[in-house]
C-alpha cells in the first residue's frame, strides 16, 4: 500500500509540475484562447493548487511514514518535507507575496515546480529504500 501512495504522490506532483509549465505555454501558443484563460488565471492558479493539495498531503504522509517503518531512513522524509512545504506554502502566501512585490508572479509557478520535484524526489527515495529493504528481507 505504501508503494501505491508513493506513486499517487509522485503522480500528482508531477500533474501540478506539468500544469505549471503547460498553462502558460498553452496559453501563449493559442492566442484565441489567451483572454480566456488568463481572464480569472489568478483565481484559477489558486484553485487547482489547494484542490490538488488535498490530495497530495494525505497521501504523502502515509506514504513516507508507513516507508519510514519499514527502512528507517530519514533522507526520504527530510526532502518529501521540503517539497511538501513549499508546495503548501506557496499554496498559501503566494498571492500575498506577489502583492506585497516580495516575489514576482513567475515566483509562483517556479517555486511551485521547485516544491513539486523536491517533494516527488522524496517519494522516488522511499521507493528505492523500501525496495532496498525488501531486497534485504528477502536475501536473509
Amino acid at each position: 500500500m505504501q508503494t501505491l501512495f508513493d506513486r499517487i504522490a509522485i503522480t500528482l506532483s508531477s500533474i501540478c509540475v506539468i500544469h505549471c509549465i503547460a498553462f502558460p505555454i498553452i496559453a501563449s501558443l493559442i492566442p484565441i484562447f489567451t483572454t480566456t484563460l488568463h481572464h480569472g488565471h489568478a483565481m484559477h492558479e489558486f484553485w487547482f493548487h489547494q484542490f490538488i493539495l488535498i490530495f497530495i498531503l494525505p497521501f504523502s504522509v502515509i506514504a513516507i511514514v508507513v516507508g519510514y517503518h519499514r527502512h528507517k531512513q530519514i533522507l526520504p522524509i527530510i526532502v518529501a518535507s521540503i517539497g511538501l512545504t513549499i508546495l503548501v506554502l506557496t499554496a498559501i502566501f503566494a498571492g500575498q507575496l506577489i502583492s506585497s512585490h516580495i516575489i514576482p508572479h513567475e515566483g509562483e509557478k517556479i517555486l511551485t515546480i521547485i516544491g513539486g520535484i523536491i517533494h516527488a524526489v522524496g517519494h522516488i527515495l522511499n521507493l528505492t529504500a523500501t525496495g532496498n529493504y525488501r531486497m534485504t528481507c528477502t536475501n536473509h
